[in-house]
């Protein structure tokens, strides 16, 4: 119970109203279905990441791909889901944003990007997860990239525009930052989870 009450020590502080968004819209080609409905002790991923940014005090929580927010930029990445969640973002100061197939993620890694300063905010090493403000400079830069047809769309090249702030990981945790793209990581987490 450690980690509840220190998640909620965390949750008291006060915080600016976060908007969460689980990117669930990849093509899943290595998984060979979709990534978003692989179950994991009775939830399917997608769920799984929800929970993790409602927990977060992520509200509301917004899902990218099939079955949630369609991109305006289909076929562009991660950066297009991301940029038409904003349309969605409300009066939020900021959105959480997490992919679907990282199940090992921590409570405790999103409570640490939410209290963080900064117009983007991730882990050294990584591109998802991330916080980034509500920001009109942060709209159009999106826009801008992807409106490059042949541009890099990559998450990194995106946040180098802007003033972030990258984190260094728990050393200790190395395995939350693992993402699930084949079947057979997909079989090795389910066994890991049976335990």
């Amino acid at each position: 119970m450690r980690f509840a009450s220190t998640a909620i020590s965390l949750m008291a502080m006060p915080m600016a109203r976060l908007t969460g968004l689980v990117l669930s819209g990849g093509a899943s080609r290595r998984m060979g279905r979709d990534k978003a409905q692989l179950v994991i002790k009775g939830k399917t991923l997608s769920e799984i990441m929800v929970g993790k940014l409602c927990d977060a005090g992520c509200d509301p929580v917004l899902i990218s791909g099939q079955c949630g927010i369609k991109d305006i930029y289909p076929g562009q990445g991660p950066m297009a889901g991301i940029h038409a969640a904003f349309a969605h973002f409300g009066n939020a100061k900021a959105m959480i944003v997490v992919p679907v197939d990282m199940p090992n993620l921590r409570v405790q890694s999103l409570l640490r990007l939410a209290k963080t300063d900064g117009e983007a905010v991730w882990y050294q090493g990584q591109s998802l997860p991330i916080k980034l403000e509500n920001k009109k400079h942060i709209h159009a830069l999106l826009e801008k990239i992807l409106e490059e047809n042949e541009g890099d769309w990559s998450i990194r090249n995106f946040v180098k525009n802007l003033n972030g702030t990258a984190l260094l990981m728990d050393e200790a945790a190395v395995t939350e930052w693992s993402n699930l793209n084949t079947p057979e990581e997909f079989k090795k987490m389910e066994q890991t989870h049976e335990t």
